[in-house]
């Protein structure tokens, strides 16, 4: 039993041990996503029809189950079909920053998962003109757009523009997402996907790794606190 406790009270200095010399802040910041890469010629294709299409089409067209199982293709994808039209791709993909990516309406759920994921990338390809209208829209919107731009801003390799938005966002306890029949527990706050995203960006260790609606809001309050310290 003494062996026991001794083994579990080393542990737990270790760990205190280590996170009093690791700081987030001098973590490595995420890189824009390498568009430069080769795919097969059908793949290939499937890229530069993109490139002639209106910027809704070729929104849509990002859709393609092909680009939906292949990250990378997607990424090069929006650069080859966006570069030259940035601002429309940015401006058309922040529509769906001001939806719930999920809703009940009537009854019937609605889903916009795809369009989000395909909106976040387009994002992380264009930090640069991302960077200005996601940090500027999130002072201005409600909580559901708040949350959204949170959750979307994980990746983008805005530096400290987008971090000092995400860290201030631990503070942020509105509600980012509505109470739905499926949803276990309470709905995830502004500050809960904060630090999802903090944690992810950052890598951070000895941490909870995701806060999920299936933590009581004690248990999160816990753990963004823990995250803050290490700030």
């Amino acid at each position: 039993m003494k062996y026991h406790r001794f083994i579990s009270i080393a542990l737990i200095w270790t760990f205190a041990f280590i996170s009093l010399f690791y700081h987030p802040a001098e973590a490595a910041e995420p890189q824009r996503p390498n568009v430069k890469q080769s795919f097969s010629q059908e793949k290939e294709s499937k890229v530069q029809a993109l490139k002639s299409l209106k910027t809704r089409d070729a929104f849509d067209g990002l859709k393609d189950v092909e680009f939906l199982i292949n990250r990378d293709l997607t990424y090069k994808a929006i650069h080859n079909a966006f570069e030259s039209r940035r601002a429309e791709a940015i401006n058309q993909a922040q529509n769906y920053l001001k939806l719930p990516v999920t809703e009940y309406v009537d009854g019937q759920r609605i889903t916009r998962v795809r369009e989000f994921n395909i909106a976040k990338k387009i994002f992380e390809v264009f930090p640069d003109e991302a960077t200005p209208m996601l940090t500027t829209l999130y002072n201005r919107s409600d909580e559901i757009t708040r949350g959204n731009i949170i959750r979307a801003s994980g990746g983008v390799s805005g530096g400290p523009a987008i971090k000092q938005m995400l860290v201030q966002a631990l503070d942020d306890k509105s509600l980012a997402e509505d109470q739905t029949p499926d949803m276990a527990g309470e709905p995830l706050r502004v500050c809960d996907m904060a630090y999802n995203q903090l944690v992810l960006r950052y890598s951070v260790r000895n941490v909870l790794r995701t806060i999920s609606t299936g933590h009581d809001i004690g248990t999160r309050d816990y753990h963004i606190n823990v995250l803050k310290g290490l700030l």
